[in-house]
């Protein structure tokens, strides 16, 4: 016989269906503004009342602990909440906190909350007095609401509405599933820097991941060619970096790989350059693009050291500092000698073709191709076969 249908079966019915019907591309589109916001150097800040007060403060320990995002969420600090609800009224307490926080336009303003904000109906207005702040000053909004998102979803770069399937159960699965989407989001490839305690005590031995490795001039910036021959930029003026670069490495983050640059830098040793310079180049690649870590070479041949590509040192080095998987790792370069140093390490390769004028690697590439667009799509592509192999054997 039968057992009839339980409230505790509805409910879980019901969020089942709020799981079915989130919608996946805002939840990748969320996870790269927050890669992009902490590229940028921007901070996060949080804006949540009543029970989404209290998943802003546990999101905020989670981006800062997991993601390495600077965040905060006003609604922590209650001595400062209530003096300014106490001298300056409820609607205007969240902008108040931003004006004094200085957000600035590389910040991000991220929203919990049912309704949105609705100042006709006198709901949650200072969500919507912070969001009017926040769009005056040109910061991002991302926002995680129900229903139909009220104000937040009028201005949000990015809005996550959860779905409602139940209108009587529209507030407990709205702050329910803010909880799923911001862990989500930290544990997005994209947006995720270190394991949780759980996860990294998991197991005696680290997991391995695949990895691409960059070379530097020509592949992240533009190198500048004489003679049919790449030369690095001689100072920061001249580092500009190749257009659309920042959307192209999240895209690779976003499936799972680690990216690290491999950069031969010679010029150091033959006195041409100084470490100061190169320190500043990298600082500013570090602060720009999605990148885990920065492996550099300043030897010349002559110096006969095992880092400088081709051979695989820095490609070695990387391995035993991150845990990765050569064999499911690609080398992206513009010579030779990344080729080369890729095939020696067990890696993938792939060359982008310039022209140059210049040897020939001793084994020919996996793949040539015209961009580093075109790089990230074929091992992207690659990967996904990869993965239908393995499901099919």
């Amino acid at each position: 016989m039968r057992a009839e249908n339980t409230f505790a079966q509805q409910f879980l019915a019901e969020a089942r269906q709020v799981i079915d019907r989130l919608d996946r591309d805002r939840l990748e589109a969320a996870a790269a503004l927050l890669a992009q916001t902490r590229a940028a150097g921007g901070r996060l800040f949080i804006l949540g009342v009543g029970g989404s007060a209290a998943n802003a403060s546990h999101a905020v320990n989670d981006f800062r602990k997991i993601a390495g995002i600077e965040a905060y969420a006003p609604t922590d600090n209650v001595s400062e909440l209530t003096a300014r609800v106490n001298d300056e009224g409820w609607a205007s307490v969240f902008e108040g906190w931003l004006r004094v926080s200085r957000l600035r336009p590389s910040d991000l303003v991220m929203v919990f909350s049912v309704g949105g904000g609705n100042l006709e109906k006198n709901v949650s207005p200072n969500l919507v007095a912070a969001l009017q702040y926040a769009t005056g000053v040109g910061a991002k909004i991302l926002g995680v609401v129900g229903r139909d998102g009220g104000y937040t979803a009028k201005v949000a770069d990015v809005c996550i509405i959860i779905p409602t399937v139940n209108p009587a159960h529209l507030t407990p699965h709205t702050e329910a599933f803010q909880a799923v989407v911001w862990h989500l989001l930290v544990s997005h490839p994209a947006v995720k820097r270190q394991l949780s305690k759980w996860e990294s005590t998991a197991s005696a031995e680290p997991q391995l991941r695949p990895a691409v490795f960059l070379d530097r001039d020509g592949v992240l910036n533009r190198a500048l060619v004489r003679d049919g021959k790449p030369h690095t930029p001689a100072s920061l003026d001249e580092f500009e970096l190749v257009p659309g670069i920042a959307v192209t490495l999240l895209d690779l983050k976003a499936r799972g790989f680690a990216l690290f640059v491999v950069t031969n830098q010679p010029d150091v040793a033959r006195g041409n350059q100084t470490r100061a310079v190169i320190d500043a180049m990298h600082a500013s690649l570090a602060s720009s693009l999605p990148i885990d870590d920065i492996f550099v070479c300043y030897h010349d041949d002559a110096d006969h050291c095992a880092c400088r590509k081709p051979l695989p040192g820095l490609l070695f080095e990387a391995q035993r500092k991150h845990n990765i998987d050569l064999a499911r790792s690609f080398v992206v370069g513009d010579r030779w000698r990344d080729i080369d140093a890729g095939h020696a390490a067990g890696c993938t390769t792939i060359l982008i073709d310039y022209g140059y004028r210049e040897p020939k690697p001793q084994r020919p590439p996996d793949a040539v191709v015209k961009s580093l667009r075109e790089a990230a799509d074929w091992i992207i592509a690659r990967s996904l076969k990869g993965t239908a192999d393995e499901v099919r054997i």
